[in-house]
């Protein structure tokens, strides 16, 4: 895989020290906290109904609630070793690492080995790569479909859109969008990039593989969604949708996420069904986008600082409710060397990987990593944000990092850009600064 063995040994190396540290971080969480911590209980409750045989179903109620993959693949796990959750964290840890060795694919192809070795790296000991593999959550397994689709896309582009490699990008696409209903952004990204931007390549190729592309896709989600719309009277990935676009989007927001009771009751009751709230949520954030649009756009700054605020939270997912109060007051109790350790690592890759985009006006596929941060951004405006969801790109401003290590890039870059790329810096760094101000309680 490398030709030079020193860069080898020093990769095995990283990868090695990457795995104890996220079993580490595995076995160093306090018993317990999974079970009972937001959303973890509920995607381990499930995973229990699976194992036992009693389907998709949370509390003994049928649902569609949670995205089905993790759970299901948890559930899978727990059938073969037991109701435990350390199967499916353990796992985890073999996907993050496998997400390594993609993202050094992704540069290999790219640049130099020495840079491909120092983006896996990155990876590897990024603070909140090693935080997720010990929760109960989705994100490690959605990254790593979504930068496994990355790679399948370079093969695709290699192969002159061939529709076996096609096939395969779809069937990734649906798994990803199976993992998280996010992950269209993925399958919308690649149908524009491939079919309007990659213009040189002959047109009957591309758009023949967009359609084999969207079928290979559909025959992964269309079962799910029967299904769903079996048991829960409705053709949908989920039925959380509504509710996010809702919480997003109501007198009452925030930016972020917050659903309480004043919000619930204007949703029909429990026992209408999943279906019928998140219906009525989504008409609900509709009404306010069309009769209060001003109030819903001046919403956007604050998303879009909650989306890139840093990982410090992560510390509150991980300790769960052994730690009390606000977001705020939990992680003001934590020592500053905690969260110094996740929000400085992820501050200067964010830092690094916006400048790399910034100044480098083309790199193989740039547009494609472009197209999915703006989309991702999008979606934001529309429903709410959450340091969970910058998570995923992560390893695309990876990308933008290894661009810096181009000579070129400071000597063609004109002053005028250089100027505004330090005001986008500035944004970010205000960003921080104020999530600082707020933990600290200024």
């Amino acid at each position: 895989m490398l030709k030079s063995k020193r860069l080898a040994l020093l990769f095995w190396l990283l990868v090695a020290v990457g795995i104890a540290l996220r079993v580490a971080a595995i076995h160093e969480r306090p018993a317990g906290v999974l079970q009972v911590a937001p959303d973890e209980d509920e995607y381990y409750l499930i995973a229990q109904s699976v194992a036992r045989g009693e389907g998709f179903a949370l509390r003994g109620e049928t649902t569609a609630y949670r995205d089905m993959l993790m759970p299901c693949t948890a559930g899978v796990l727990m059938m073969l070793f037991g109701e435990s959750p350390l199967p499916m964290l353990y796992l985890n840890v073999i996907l993050s690492v496998a997400t390594a060795l993609l993202i050094f694919e992704l540069g290999r192809r790219r640049f130099k080995e020495e840079i491909s070795v120092l983006l896996g790296g990155l990876w590897l000991l990024y603070p909140a790569a090693i935080l997720f593999c010990a929760l109960f959550f989705t994100e490690t397994l959605f990254v790593f479909l979504w930068v496994l689709a990355l790679v399948v896309h370079d093969r695709l582009e290699e192969r002159n859109y061939r529709w076996s490699v096609a096939l395969l990008l779809g069937a990734v696409t649906g798994l990803a969008i199976l993992t998280r209903a996010v992950g269209i952004v993925l399958l919308l990204s690649f149908v524009i990039y491939i079919g309007l931007i990659r213009w040189e390549a002959p047109r009957r190729d591309r758009w023949l593989a967009i359609a084999v592309m969207l079928g290979g896709c559909a025959i992964i989600v269309q079962p799910w969604m029967t299904r769903n719309a079996i048991a829960v009277s409705g053709f949908m990935l989920n039925t959380n949708s509504g509710i996010n676009l809702f919480i997003g989007n109501n007198a009452r927001a925030t930016g972020s996420y917050l659903f309480d009771e004043k919000h619930d009751r204007m949703l029909p009751p429990m026992e209408m069904g999943e279906v019928a709230r998140d219906v009525a949520a989504r008409e609900l954030a509709w009404q306010f986008l069309s009769e209060r649009t001003r109030q819903a756009v001046k919403l956007w700054g604050r998303k879009f600082a909650y989306l890139w605020s840093t990982d410090m939270s992560q510390w509150a997912h991980y300790y769960g409710p052994n730690l009390s109060g606000s977001l705020g007051e939990k992680l003001r109790s934590l020592p500053v060397g905690y969260l110094l350790v996740v929000g400085v690592p992820y501050a200067l890759l964010v830092l690094f990987g916006v400048s790399g985009y910034y100044l480098v006006r083309y790199f193989p596929t740039r547009g494609i990593f472009l197209l999915q941060i703006f989309l991702v951004t999008m979606i934001v405006f529309l429903s709410f944000g959450a340091p969970r969801f910058h998570f995923p790109l992560m390893p695309l401003l990876l990308i933008g990092i290894g661009v810096l290590f181009r000579r070129i890039v400071w000597r063609l870059a004109p002053e005028w850009r250089r100027l505004v790329l330090l005001l986008t810096l500035g944004m970010f760094a205000g960003i921080w600064l104020f999530e600082v101000m707020t933990i600290a309680g200024v």
